[in-house]
């Protein structure tokens, strides 16, 4: 999935602004910096899906082929993680979301991060290089709600997640194979057969 840009739509700034303690303070910064970041609090017209980068870009081609709406996601630069924008008070009911899907013991299960917390994210604005934050989806003023711009379902997001975990996660090896290996390493390699021989009949 290739990122994209777009320019500033009023209504997706208004959305951004109205996550801020002083929304015409921001704003006025935003229209004097179109290329600043800006940092916006969760749990006040959003809430936010952490996990690994990787995940979440294999969570959203699964949505694309499920033909599932991709609202925005944010991939961070400097760190191994993304973030999903979800609808707020997404977060009071993931835990249980997570708990219903079959999720590998190893992997880390995504965060969902409500009110006290805060993310950065980049300007729409197009900028000839890539700061610390970049859009994997950006929110699409055209298709929003009572000025609420398109965000991913968590339910198909829970159930993509999942489905992207099982197919990233390393295998499991069960304690058999576990001993096999270990009996192979102190073997050398011509005592070792890779075929056994068939039983004798009697």
């Amino acid at each position: 999935m290739r990122t994209r840009e777009i320019a500033e739509h009023e209504t997706v700034s208004a959305w951004f602004s109205a996550a801020t303690a002083h929304p015409e303070t921001a704003t006025a910064l935003w229209h004097e910096n179109p290329h600043l970041p800006r940092r916006l609090g969760c749990g006040l017209t959003f809430d936010i899906v952490l996990s690994d980068r990787s995940l979440i870009e294999a969570a959203y081609r699964l949505l694309d082929q499920y033909e599932q709406p991709l609202g925005p996601a944010v991939l961070f630069s400097n760190l191994r993680h993304a973030a999903v924008l979800v609808p707020r008070g997404t977060g009071a009911g993931w835990y249980g979301l997570m708990a219903a899907s079959q999720w590998p013991e190893r992997l880390p299960r995504p965060a969902c991060l409500g009110e006290g917390h805060a993310i950065l994210v980049p300007a729409l604005v197009p900028r000839p290089t890539f700061g610390l934050v970049r859009w994997l989806v950006p929110p699409d003023g055209e298709q929003s709600v009572g000025g609420v711009p398109l965000l991913t379902s968590p339910v198909p997001l829970a159930r993509c997640l999942s489905e992207a975990g099982a197919l990233l996660a390393p295998v499991e090896r069960t304690p058999l194979s576990r001993a096999v290996s270990a009996f192979r390493s102190v073997l050398p390699s011509s005592s070792v057969p890779s075929v056994l021989p068939s039983p004798k009949r009697t």
